[in-house]
Parts: structure tokens; sequence; C-alpha cells
């Protein structure tokens, strides 16, 4: 983990990222790792704001929705992280599928581009198809989750905390075997630096701090 400092490059309205963040490699997240921020002008604000990656871009990242309201291009912000553990995609996967199961798809587009760099087939499930889009990645709606499953052999989904229970179901219904991970959402305030338990994520055998022991998790971890 690494502090310093950054800034806002640009702000964007569409769905893919909502930011592109200028800051030092040591503090780019990967995907499914999150930062914690703060306005450098905001001296009062005691809580920092949890900010995802939603892909590469020369000289830091984008900055996946939603962000702090009062963020404008040029604001300058300290960032602590990366925190936490994020998606770890099989060198071996050749079928990869996607799942969003909230408003934003760009914490799992950020993995798409992996996927793609290692010439693997991706379909995003979602309810809505989001604006730019590369043309190899196919979209296809939440209700077809069961049949992809069928073929994939590594799924990655992005989840509010309330909608896990369901998700595993549709999981365990599908009789899915390959590797598989989860971003849960929920609210990170700490940063991993205490034990508050308002990230916990509640398992068959006891809970998961989503701060340091997540936020992504692996499918079989989330099934014990």
């Amino acid at each position: 983990m690494h502090a310093g400092k950054g800034h806002i490059d640009e702000i964007t309205s569409h769905g893919r990222h909502a930011a592109r963040v200028a800051c030092a490699p040591g503090v780019i997240p990967a995907p499914g790792q999150y930062v914690l921020t703060r306005c450098q002008s905001d001296v009062e604000d005691a809580l920092a704001f949890p900010v995802f990656s939603a892909g590469s871009c020369p000289g830091g990242f984008y900055a996946a929705p939603p962000l702090p309201v009062d963020w404008r291009p040029g604001t300058q912000i300290d960032i602590r992280g990366p925190l936490g553990k994020g998606f770890q995609l099989p060198l071996r996967a050749r079928f990869v599928a996607l799942a969003v199961f909230n408003q934003h798809p760009a914490r799992l587009l950020a993995l798409a581009e992996q996927a793609l760099a290692q010439n693997a087939g991706v379909v995003v499930l979602m309810e809505s198809i989001p604006d730019g889009l590369p043309a190899a990645i196919e979209v296809a709606p939440l209700a077809a989750l069961r049949e992809t499953l069928g073929w994939a052999d590594y799924a990655a989904f992005d989840l509010p905390r309330p909608a896990l229970a369901g998700v595993l179901y549709e999981v365990r219904e599908a009789a899915y075997s390959g590797d598989g991970q989860a971003l849960v959402e929920t609210a990170l305030p700490c940063g991993g630096m205490g034990e508050c338990g308002v990230c916990a994520v509640q398992l068959r055998k006891g809970h998961r701090l989503a701060c340091k022991d997540g936020p992504v998790f692996d499918l079989k971890t989330l099934m014990e």
C-alpha cells in the first residue's frame, strides 16, 4: 500500500468510466481493488471516498462511477492504496462471463480489457448496454446467466451485498464448476485500518471483511 497525490484530468458522463485520474504508478488500483481518496481542499472531511478502477490509461487510471459530486477537472486529491483483493483472471481462461448486478458496469469492464488482451471471448450480462463497448464484447441479459455459465470457464460478478445470496443460488443451480470471483459492493470507510464490521460479508461459516478480505472474493469461499 502507498500514499500519494493525484488530480482529476477529466470528468466524463458515459457508462464506461467517470473520470481520468492522473497519479503515480504505485497508487493505481488493479481491477477490483480500490483506493481511498480525499479532496485536498476539503480538510474537514473525516471519511475518505473509495474509488475503483474502470481501466488503465497513460499516467494514471480511469475511475469507475460513482464519484464525489464535488470532483471537477483539476481537483487535487490525496490517494491511499491500492487496497483490498482484486480480480485474478486465469491466464488459461478462454470464455469469460462478466455479470453486472448494479448500475455501473465499469469495474468489470476493467477486467474485460485483460480478458480481451489474452484473446478470451467475453460476454457482459447486464440489463442495459453501456456506451463505448469494444465490438469484441458480447452483451446478454442477466436472464441468460445460467446458460452462459454452462460454457464459461471464468465468471466474475459485481453486485451489492444484499444481492449476494440470490446470485450464489443462481450459480449453484447452474452447477457452475469453473473459476469465479465476486466483487461485493459495500461501504469501505476505514480501508482495512479498523475492525468496525460495517463492510462485513456474511458467509455460511462466519463472516469476512470486504475492506481487507475482499472486496473481491472467490466464489468457492462465498459458497463454503
